[in-house]
């Protein structure tokens, strides 16, 4: 047998296990940016529909901290998720002209490295948002930022799970 052919057999299963999963990563990349645009115009609290004030038409709690880093972090995620798109339809641009194997797998990693990001803004955008909307009621915000932050302790354990896989 010519080994060659037998990497060139491998390197083609390997490209198409790669895209299967880049399928599934666009779907999550795709959700993330739709909720995060949606979310980055009905933003928490509302907006000042008062006809006399100066503010009419600003989001309501613009002068809060917690408001301030709800919009910041849904900035990230979303454009987190947008290149993360890009990634991916550049990716599938790069199976089609180009036969190695390591471009695609370096714009896989990149493409997952902004999924993560992505999801990690977007749980920090959740908390702050719903942080933001509860402040009048400490106790239950403080339990909603609790909650959500156990999503990251979550994160770690499946990596350190899959990490430890024989």
């Amino acid at each position: 047998m010519d080994p060659t052919w037998d990497k060139a057999k491998g390197d083609e299963k390997a490209r198409e296990n790669i895209m299967q999963a880049a399928q599934i990563h666009l779907v999550v990349a795709t959700l993330i940016m739709t909720v995060t645009f949606t979310t980055g115009f009905t933003l928490p609290g509302g907006f000042d529909s008062d006809t006399d004030s100066p503010n009419k038409g600003m989001a309501i709690l613009l002068r809060r901290t917690a408001f301030r880093a709800f919009v910041v972090t849904d900035a990230i995620a979303f454009t987190s998720s947008a290149v993360a798109v890009f990634t991916y339809f550049a990716m599938a641009a790069s199976v089609i002209s180009v036969t190695e194997l390591t471009v695609v797998m370096r714009l896989y990693k990149i493409a997952t490295f902004l999924q993560l990001v992505a999801m990690s803004a977007v749980v920090i955008a959740f908390i702050t948002g719903m942080y933001a909307t509860l402040a009048h009621s400490v106790g239950l915000a403080a339990t909603v930022c609790v909650i959500g932050c156990i999503s990251f302790i979550l994160y770690l354990w499946v990596t350190y799970v899959l990490g430890s896989r024989p």
